[in-house]
């Protein structure tokens, strides 16, 4: 029967061992079950958090610049501009794996006492903490589920113990949130200052120059056509102001821009101011002829078209400075309002149930391990016997072999 593979013989084999199978699977299970039973139960808490949203909000714009731009939220609500395929959820998950978050969660609650790491820490504060830091990633984590929610799960032997640090975990993600919105709220509050100042400046300048030039040169009434020259002259330095103000606020990191991106919008910047110089000395400008067509260059003298600058100066001063103003104002409110904290969709609470250790599992695992270990060991027993008995010649070289393995481990005085 032995020389046959078919299924019966490893039924014959089976049944066969039937009490050596029985009595080496007791002594291996045996052990196994009263282990499971000993070891420590453990609870995971499961945190749902919802993706996070870029917090815009409707406001005037300042050069074309919406207030909730300068309040830094640029594609993604926290102040800088996201990488390709790069989403707010991959952001606040680096943030929930970040030292500076394990660091307060494990500073904020007991999680020191807990591990039993006290006296570490207050020997070596830095060591201490690289160790807790340690123990606590063996028991968390935070992953973006395929909808783009963030979970977040802790486990702990103490289930209101693990509800604890959940609730810690997720108060410092908030705190972190509203750190980062603050300080760019505070940034943009400052930079508006520093335009608001600016349009005051161009503003008070511009009213001095036109009370100048009219006490020296009298007052000038334009014609409609003259006016039309006027306002395209003011927008196109409206279109230079935001240029600059572009460039700036890439420049002192509000705007979710590079330092290329501003070299390119003061480069623009630069040709705009000359094509703006051009056309007030009346002269036409490459690209910009049609805004001297209507008008004759013979027929307005030169004092006309430096009053047209002047006037240009005042109406686009005037207009800044009301938008500056009306943003800032804005901006001084969102910074000292309440800022949006984390929505959370199933906050920590307890599991009801342990998650460790999945004793059915453990058991399951055990048994199949030993099983198939014990029946292999059978069946490499019984080929070892069938090529004794039937094929000696076989056998020979390696009863040798065994052989000489022996003697490698006999010691023996020679």
């Amino acid at each position: 029967m032995s020389d046959g593979r078919r299924p019966l013989w490893y039924l014959y084999l089976l049944l066969k061992n039937r009490w050596f199978l029985v009595k080496a699977l007791l002594i291996i299970m045996i052990p196994t079950v009263v282990i499971t039973f000993m070891l420590k139960k453990k609870y995971t808490v499961t945190t749902l958090i919802m993706p996070p949203e870029s917090q815009t909000s409707a406001a005037p714009s300042i050069a074309d610049l919406g207030v909730s731009e300068f309040a830094g939220y640029f594609s993604g609500g926290m102040g800088f501009v996201l990488p390709l395929m790069t989403t707010m959820s991959d952001v606040y998950d680096e943030i929930l794996h970040s030292r500076s978050l394990a660091e307060h969660v494990i500073l904020s609650t007991a999680f020191i006492d807990s591990t039993d790491l006290r006296s570490i820490y207050d020997e070596n504060e830095q060591i201490g903490l690289y160790w807790a830091r340690m123990k606590f990633a063996e028991n968390f984590s935070a992953s973006i589920t395929p909808s783009g929610f963030l979970k977040v799960k802790f486990t702990a032997g103490n289930p209101w113990y693990a509800v604890e640090i959940s609730e810690a975990i997720v108060a410092s993600l908030d705190s972190i949130n509203t750190e980062i919105n603050v300080s760019r709220l505070e940034q943009s509050r400052v930079f508006l200052e520093d335009r608001m100042a600016m349009a005051d400046s161009l503003l008070e300048s511009a009213v001095s120059n036109l009370q100048s030039f009219e006490e020296e040169n009298g007052v000038i009434a334009p014609d409609q056509e003259f006016m039309v020259f006027i306002e395209n002259i003011a927008e196109l330095k409206r279109q230079y102001i935001i240029l600059i103000t572009e460039a700036a606020a890439v420049r002192a990191g509000i705007s979710g821009g590079y330092s290329p991106t501003a070299l390119f919008k003061e480069r623009m910047a630069e040709e705009l101011l000359g094509v703006i110089r051009t056309l007030e000395s009346g002269n036409p400008a490459e690209g910009f002829e049609d805004i001297l067509t209507s008008l004759s260059l013979d027929q307005y003298s030169r004092i006309q078209y430096e009053y047209a600058g002047m006037r240009a100066d005042y109406e686009m001063a005037l207009r800044l400075s009301t938008v500056v103003l009306s943003s800032l104002q804005q901006a001084i409110v969102a910074e000292v309002s309440e800022q949006q904290s984390i929505r959370i969709l199933d906050p920590p609470r307890h599991p009801g149930w342990k998650s460790k250790p999945k004793k059915i599992l453990i058991l399951l695992e055990v048994f199949l391990l030993a099983f198939i270990s014990l029946f292999s060991f059978l069946i490499a027993r019984e080929n070892i016997r069938g090529v004794k008995q039937h094929k000696p010649e076989q056998w020979e070289p390696w009863r040798k072999l065994f052989e000489e393995i022996r003697k490698d481990f006999t010691f023996r005085r020679r």
